[in-house]
């Protein structure tokens, strides 16, 4: 394991990856994870000591090498994507030298995310907060794939915008983690994700709070572009399918969409949010796969209204990933 903190005393250069932490999540996705840090290190130019990977559990990296060299932090049980971000911003943060984390999921590597970008877009995004009004809002964090809500029910569209504008950056309401910059400020100001939440809406509650801190969400408007075809259903599907098991094949993934969206719109929208969650329930029932998501779904709308948050270990995933012909390292 490489000792971090090896850059403390060194002039820090604006936009560059000097002041930039990566922190790699993964559950039981050993070659998925290893393919992302291996991508940080040989094509983004991360160090290897500013590279955290936060094992949920169970897993690490398909390579007992790679995990020697980044800094590896396993935790004792799976906390979800919610406890393992939370876990990895405040070790990231803890060396004063970083000012921003760049939070990767362990499958963002098969989205076609243009790379190298990461120091590109620091050096963007630290120019439009210096080019700011101020009356403007700090930029809190720069996603790579955003999304807005609409006018009904707390429902969101993905956002593709126009290439151009200042600086690249369009603003957004919510995201999925997939490849986040988030700056110190926000965790300096307390805003980090609730554990509570383990896994479902986690990710829109976090980016809904540091709004509401005072910061905005900003998309890459490249990225964006460059994976708009994947953020549709059938797109999204058609990239997972191959490595991973799909949203449609894990019953248990139900459970927290309909439990978690409940106190999402509590504490985020309004009280029609909660009857469209209803509404458009009925219709998620409707097309459910099986007896197994019908009544996860069932299940998590009972919890959700009486307010029950946090792990179930009725609902958790069992295959991180889909072996390899002659594969072993699951």
């Amino acid at each position: 394991m490489t000792a971090r903190h090896g850059h403390d005393a060194a002039p820090r250069v604006p936009g560059s990856l000097d002041g930039v932490a990566a922190v790699v999540v993964t559950y039981r996705r050993r070659r998925l994870a290893g393919n992302v840090v291996r991508s940080l290190l040989g094509t983004e130019g991360f160090d290897p000591s500013h590279v955290i990977v936060v094992v949920n559990g169970e897993g690490g990296l398909d390579d007992t090498d790679l995990e020697d060299r980044v800094f590896l932090h396993r935790l004792p049980a799976n906390l979800g994507p919610a406890g393992a971000f939370r876990h990895g911003l405040i070790e990231a943060f803890s060396d004063p030298s970083v000012e921003w984390a760049y939070l990767c999921e362990d499958d963002v590597g098969l989205f076609a995310v243009p790379a190298p970008r990461v120091a590109d877009v620091v050096g963007r995004a630290e120019a439009a907060g210096r080019a700011a009004g101020p009356d403007e809002p700090p930029i809190g964090a720069v996603v790579s794939y955003g999304r807005l809500f609409t006018a009904r029910g707390g429902h969101t569209v993905n956002s593709v915008p126009a290439s151009g504008g200042a600086f690249g950056l369009a603003p957004v309401d919510v995201a999925c983690w997939g490849a986040t910059l988030v700056a110190r400020a926000v965790v300096d100001a307390g805003v980090l994700p609730d554990t509570d939440w383990f896994f479902g809406y986690e990710d829109f509650d976090f980016f809904c709070r540091l709004r509401a801190a005072g910061f905005s969400v900003m998309v890459d408007v490249a990225a964006a572009r460059a994976v708009a075809d994947q953020q549709t259903s059938r797109g999204r599907a058609d990239t997972l399918a191959p490595h991973r098991p799909v949203d449609a094949e894990e019953a248990w993934r139900a459970y927290y969409v309909a439990r978690n969206f409940v106190t999402f719109a509590r504490r985020h929208g309004t009280p029609s949010w909660q009857a469209w969650h209803l509404v458009y329930s009925v219709r998620r029932l409707q097309l459910a796969g099986g007896r197994l998501e019908r009544s996860a779904y069932l299940h998590g709308l009972w919890d959700g209204f009486r307010g029950r948050l946090g792990p179930n270990p009725r609902y958790q995933s069992r295959l991180g990933e889909l072996p390899l012909p002659g594969d072993d390292t699951r």
